[in-house]
């Protein structure tokens, strides 16, 4: 057996390798012409909204005035978008095909990858109260990471990010996977709530103001059902870990 601090970095780095997998598997499918583009977005609509509602939201409710701090999150991007956002320019290529504003997948970003820093908290967390339960949760951490990476790199390539960006946004999430893993034991309890409610008004604003707009925009039977397949696609990765106990 493995000692347990090599086994624990194994499972954090796993876990980390599979945001990185997933937007792999986006870019190199959109390269190749398989699928359009606005497919990955609808899906990814689907997956965020279900990842705020069924996880950051309740994960963070334990702290006082925590849907204060959602609200926050929310309207804080709203702000955001519509006074810096339009006068800052990111340094990225804008292609014409561009579905949405160049802006959408940095805050895809910022509101994902505070989610994603606390999956390596709670990794960590299993491991130091006994390796047997943070193997547990990394299996539960990693069932939904490339669906994770899979939704940010498609949202940076819709904001006409380059196919480096949107590898490098999930290798990003991947990162701070492992560096709230090492920065666990410095990490208040307390803190984590309202980080993450905070979080999850980015996310509900990225998924409900840029991404379900664009869907409607264009419409059709098909992008409805993507949408549905996102949600679907969190919905049971969530039902395969859910007898492994709550995270």
């Amino acid at each position: 057996m493995l000692p347990s601090m090599v086994a624990y970095l194994v499972f954090v780095a796993a876990a980390a390798a599979a945001d990185l997998a997933g937007a792999l598997l986006v870019t190199t499918v959109h390269q190749k012409g398989l699928a359009p583009l606005r497919y990955f977005v609808a899906g990814g609509a689907g997956f965020m909204l279900a990842a705020a509602f069924v996880r950051m939201l309740p994960e963070s409710a334990q702290v006082p005035h925590a849907f204060l701090f959602v609200l926050v999150g929310y309207f804080g991007v709203h702000l955001f978008e519509h006074t810096v956002a339009p006068h800052f320019h990111f340094g990225e290529e804008v292609h014409p095909e561009a579905l949405l504003r160049p802006s959408a997948g940095y805050l895809a970003l910022l509101g994902l990858g505070v989610h994603t820093l606390f999956d390596g908290v709670a990794i960590a967390a299993g491991f130091m109260i006994e390796p047997a339960l943070g193997v547990l949760l990394s299996i539960a951490v990693c069932l939904h990471k490339v669906p994770e990476g899979f939704t940010i790199a498609s949202i940076m390539l819709a904001g006409g990010q380059s196919r480096a960006a949107a590898i490098s946004a999930g290798a990003l999430l991947g990162a701070l996977t492992i560096a709230g893993a090492v920065a666990t034991r410095f990490v208040a309890e307390h803190h984590v709530g309202y980080a993450l409610a905070l979080s999850a008004g980015v996310t509900i604003y990225v998924a409900a103001s840029d991404l379900i707009p664009e869907v409607n925009r264009e419409g059709g039977p098909a992008l409805g059902w993507t949408v549905f397949g996102g949600l679907v696609l969190f919905a049971v990765a969530d039902w395969l870990v859910s007898p492994l106990g709550d995270r």
